[in-house]
C-alpha cells in the first residue's frame, strides 16, 4: 500500500532535493485488507525516515530503514537485497 504524497505540499528543508519528484508514504503492513477505504495516514514524530529509490526510479519511497531493506526483497527496489 503506497500512498501519494500531494505535488504541492511543501517538503521540510531536509527533503527539498526531492522536489519534483513522485513522493509515496509505504504503509508498514502486511495485511492489506486493514487498508481498504483507507483516507489518511499516522506518521510517527519521532520515528527516523529516509527517503529510497524505488525499482523503477520513477518514485521515492518514505519509510524506516529496516522497512526498505524488507522492501528490497520484495522487488521494490533498484537490486535486490539493496536499498539506495
Amino acid at each position: 500500500i503506497k500512498m501519494r504524497v500531494v505535488e504541492d505540499c511543501k517538503l521540510p528543508a531536509a527533503m527539498q532535493c526531492l522536489s519534483g519528484r513522485k513522493i509515496v508514504l509505504a504503509a508498514a503492513t502486511l495485511r492489506p485488507e486493514t487498508m481498504y477505504g483507507q483516507t489518511n495516514c499516522w506518521v510517527e514524530p519521532n520515528g527516523e525516515y529516509g527517503a529510497f529509490e524505488s525499482h523503477d526510479g520513477d518514485e521515492v519511497i518514505i519509510a524506516t530503514e529496516r522497512a526498505a531493506r524488507n522492501m528490497a526483497y520484495q522487488g521494490m527496489s533498484p537490486e535486490h537485497g539493496k536499498v539506495k
